[in-house]
């Protein structure tokens, strides 16, 4: 059994070792962890896989990963390429600084605000690569963007896309979502109350300043206040589809009207201007309207079309393709949503955004082009980390890691129970993959331990959300959103210190919640 163990742990532990020791570029990594995967499964005798087995099991993750997950990466950058190319993004520069001079509360409002709304109707990479796009627009370090972003995304992934992570991580063991949401908010508490601190406190860091929260407690008060409080009461009270849509919107309204009534800072090192020259030439081409349209668009889009929206949810869910590839036993089937999945969306809010902004076919289709180029490496490592989850799960050892973990505590696996679902996003890039993968097997270690299943499987939801800060998979697309390729390594190191942090915490409320209380 130990054998096994360090055995199904060897992909986890090289990525480990390529990103934080080596430094290696996340594709290679990525390539090589997928092949160790598949030479185990091929031959060690308790992962046991045929080749056939083993390959469509890789190919099943790599279709999944190209969509709609890649797509939503190259659609969200080429969005964003064709703004800074019309010379819209300094417009938009312009009308956030308009909201406020101060980068700190600049980067709480795109970060923990908008990033927060768009995990809530869209998720799959777009919470990342957005803002952090948008930020390297507004002059932010790239690397503190891409870091920033992944912070801030911690805590809204439970209940990101309408709460697809809880819905299916419930239907997967007969729950009601409902039974879930409460105490996976609540077990989220905590972290949502440290982590917009942590977000000024990084941009205090990032801009050279002396005193980060000089002036900013407030503002931090009202981020985390406005988010936790209705979210809390939504998840304990309403239901899970709510959580994050609720609590995100109230938060973004209530952190746009507190930043406009705020005194402007008078501190250089916090404050943030705009290319005045640059704008005059732009705004002679279009107005503002033009400029912010691609984003309007990818809202309208995103909410109109998800499960909010019904009878247009279910018109766009005829457009579909279903099939399987895996040929073994129990496999998944895969569903291509052609019309109706967020990458789509997003890419028709940008080409109609890059018309409204007087860019030609021609030079639409070169941008694209050239969005693709930059962006394959981060693509390459999207596909390769989710072909390898599907080989460690096919093969039985992602149940062997967790199998072995809860032999190890025994009464005490409740303190544990989040690490699972940090390390099945970590290996899936997916709160709901992680919870799908991992809620059978909370439920049955809470029966044979005598806790309650709700609250494990609950603490797999909420571990899976802090593991979003260590996923390759969210890394690659915060690398591709700033332009970084290689700086995977660089990235992990930033992160990987806040998630233990945020992990711990996680793992005492969660005992607590199942075994004191």
């Amino acid at each position: 059994m130990g054998l096994e163990f360090i055995l199904a742990l060897l992909p986890i532990i090289w990525l480990f070792i390529a990103f934080l020791v080596l430094k290696m570029p996340g594709y290679i990594g990525c390539l090589i962890a997928l092949g160790i995967s598949i030479v185990e499964s091929l031959l060690i005798p308790s992962f046991s896989l045929s080749v056939a087995q083993s390959l469509t099991a890789a190919l099943e993750g790599a279709i999944s990963a190209i969509w709609p997950i890649c797509l939503i990466i190259l659609a969200a950058m080429f969005t964003y390429n064709v703004c800074v190319k019309t010379g819209a993004m300094e417009m938009i520069k312009r009308l956030l600084t308009s909201v406020t001079n101060d980068k700190r509360v600049l980067v709480m409002i795109l970060t923990w605000g908008f990033g927060g709304f768009m995990e809530a109707i869209a998720g799959f990479g777009t919470p990342v690569a957005i803002p952090a796009a948008m930020m390297v627009g507004l002059g932010f370090d790239p690397i503190f963007s891409a870091v920033v972003c992944l912070v801030a995304n911690s805590i809204a992934p439970p209940f990101g896309s309408v709460a697809i992570p809880t819905t299916s991580t419930a239907n997967a063991v007969g729950l009601d979502p409902a039974l879930l949401s409460g105490p996976a908010i609540n077990m989220l508490i905590i972290p949502a109350i440290i982590v917009p601190f942590i977000i000024i406190w990084m941009t205090g860091k990032s801009c050279g300043g002396k005193n980060p929260f000089k002036g900013m407690i407030p503002f931090t008060i009202v981020a985390v206040v406005s988010y936790i409080v209705p979210a809390a009461l939504v998840g304990n009270f309403v239901g899970a589809e709510f959580v994050d849509l609720i609590g995100c919107v109230i938060c973004l309204i209530a952190l746009v009207v507190f930043a406009k009534k705020m005194k402007p800072t008078d501190d250089p090192a916090y404050m943030i201007t705009a290319d005045t020259d640059n704008e005059k030439a732009v705004e002679a081409k279009f107005g503002m309207g033009a400029a912010v349209l691609p984003y309007i668009l990818m809202l309208v889009f995103l909410l109109g079309t998800s499960k909010l929206v019904a009878p247009v949810n279910s018109f766009l869910a005829q457009f579909t393709t279903k099939f399987s590839v895996y040929a073994g036993e129990g496999a998944s089937t895969i569903s291509l949503s052609w019309i109706g999945n967020a990458g789509t969306l997003i890419l028709f809010a940008g080409i109609i955004g890059g018309f409204a902004q007087h860019m030609g076919v021609g030079e639409m289709i070169s941008t694209l082009g050239q969005t693709l180029k930059n962006m394959w490496k981060a693509m390459v490592t999207v596909i390769a980390i989710i072909a390898l989850a599907k080989v460690m799960g096919y093969s039985g050892m992602t149940t062997s890691i967790a199998e072995m973990l809860a032999a190890l505590t025994g009464s005490i696996f409740p303190l544990f129970a989040p690490i699972c679902g940090i390390l099945g996003t970590f290996v899936t890039g997916s709160t709901t993959s992680s919870g799908v993968l991992f809620a059978k097997m909370q439920y049955e270690v809470a029966e044979l331990i005598g806790a309650d299943p709700v609250m494990l499987v609950a603490a797999n939801l909420a571990g899976g959300g802090i593991g979003k800060l260590i996923s390759p998979q969210s890394i690659a697309i915060g690398v591709a959103a700033i332009g970084a390729s290689g700086s995977d390594g660089k990235i992990m190191s930033k992160t990987v210190g806040i998630c233990i942090g945020l992990g711990v915490i996680v793992c005492i409320v969660s005992y607590v919640l199942a075994v004191v209380l």
